[in-house]
Order: structure tokens, then C-alpha cells, then sequence
């Protein structure tokens, strides 16, 4: 039975929304990468919230062109800091290292730069799951999900409900997961697991992605042969088009 897999980094550890092509699910939460992969190394596709591929003396063309598809929305992308930044051992170190390529490390950048490393080098001990990890940001996929339109702050009730909206468009069980979810990792709030519904939401949209039949899937940048990092990683997203 086929399994696909949206995973998101959700303050303290990773939050992911397993799909079954039966219509079954399950949700779960994981310490670390590796113990995603120790569950579920025969997944069929993992969409994961989370740069992959770093650039050695530029900004990455899928963050740029990310960027200017969302428009408004454009501020949930930060430009992936170099290779030899990520490695770097304090911000002031990696700002530094980064201006070499003329433009600087966003503190919230910064902030997921731990997730960055340990996904690079759990890719670069674990070259069987480079078929099997594809970089998503749910974003893009919610936009898409939207034809293409801006859609209100998930910071919102408005935001939120649309994106539960679109969501149960593409499938069917998402209210359920969401708020089984929210039961299971959000309640009691001083011991959640989560920090907000927003990682719900953006896992099980990567879920979604992940679901989606290969030719129905887009890429930025749309080459068919992405730019690869000095490592061969592809440096892409990928998320639903807009055509069902």
C-alpha cells in the first residue's frame, strides 16, 4: 500500500501527516529525520517544509522565483543561506560568510538553519531517501491550491478556514486529521507538542503535494533539470498545480 508523507518542523521535532492511497492516515511526530526514515523509509514521496540544496554563491532561483509568485505571501520565503553559511558555527560568523554572495541571513532564517544541516546531512548519509525527499513550502502550495491566488494570513481565522477548505478539496479525510491533530498536539497547552495550528496545516498540505500524481505537480524553478548544490542535491520546490 502506497504511503506518501508531508513533514514540517514544528519547534520540537518533526510533525508529519502520513496518506494512504486507501483514504487511510495517520499523523506522528518525530525527533529527528532519521527516525522519520526509520518508520517510513518505503514511503513512495516525503514533501518536506525545508531547504534542500545549498547554494555556493548565490541566492537559489526557486527561492527567488518563489518569492515573486506569492507576492504579498512572499515574506514565509527566506533566501537559503549559502553552503559554507549553514556550517558556520553563530549568525555573525554565517552573515559574514553570506555576504560574500550579496545578501544577508534573516534571523528567522537562522532559526531554522539547524533543520537545514541535519537534513543535508542526513541526504548525504542516506543517498537511498535523495529519490524520496522533494523540498515543498506550503505556501506555494496553498497559493496553488487557490489558482494561483493570494489567500488571507494563516495567522487568521479567515486564513485558517480557507486553507481547511482547500485541503478538504483534495482530501476528503483533511478536517478529520486536522482536527484529530490538533486534539493530539495541541492540547494541554502548556505540554503541546506544536506550536500553533499552523504546522498542522502546513504538514498536511505537503501531504497533499506529496499525494499528487508526478505530472501533476510543479516546479520552481520549472526546468526539468534543476540547479544542483555542490553535493548533486536538486535546488527546487515542488508543490500541486493548479489543475486538478
Amino acid at each position: 500500500m502506497a504511503k506518501y508523507i508531508g513533514v514540517d518542523w514544528a519547534s520540537k521535532g518533526w510533525f508529519g501527516v502520513v496518506l494512504y492511497d486507501n483514504g487511510s492516515w495517520e499523523t506522528d511526530h518525530f525527533p529527528t529525520i532519521w527516525s522519520l526514515w526509520k518508520n517510513h523509509s518505503d514511503a513512495s514521496r516525503i514533501s518536506i517544509d525545508i531547504p534542500i540544496g545549498l547554494p555556493a554563491n548565490n541566492r537559489r532561483a526557486c527561492d527567488v522565483e518563489a518569492k515573486q509568485k506569492l507576492g504579498q505571501q512572499g515574506r514565509s520565503v527566506f533566501y537559503t543561506p549559502l553552503r559554507e553559511a549553514v556550517y558556520e558555527q553563530n549568525i555573525e560568523d554565517a552573515k559574514e560568510t553570506n555576504l560574500e554572495a550579496g545578501y544577508s541571513i534573516q534571523n528567522q532564517a537562522w532559526g531554522i538553519v539547524p533543520r537545514i544541516r541535519e537534513v543535508d546531512e542526513f541526504l548525504d548519509m542516506t543517498p537511498s531517501a535523495r529519490d524520496c525527499l522533494f523540498e515543498t513550502h506550503p505556501e506555494l502550495c496553498f497559493y496553488s491550491l487557490n489558482e494561483q491566488k493570494t489567500l488571507p494570513r494563516k495567522e487568521t481565522e479567515v486564513g485558517i478556514q480557507r486553507r481547511k477548505e482547500l485541503l478538504e478539496n483534495e482530501q476528503l479525510e483533511a478536517l478529520s486529521i486536522y482536527e484529530q491533530a490538533c486534539d493530539l498536539y495541541l492540547t494541554p497547552e502548556y505540554a503541546s507538542f506544536l506550536n500553533s495550528k499552523d504546522d498542522i496545516l502546513d504538514a498536511l498540505v505537503a501531504a497533499v503535494a506529496a499525494k499528487r500524481p508526478v505530472d501533476e505537480l510543479a516546479r520552481l524553478p520549472k526546468a526539468n533539470d534543476p540547479p544542483q548544490d555542490a553535493c548533486g542535491l536538486p535546488m527546487q520546490m515542488v508543490y500541486p498545480s493548479d489543475a486538478n
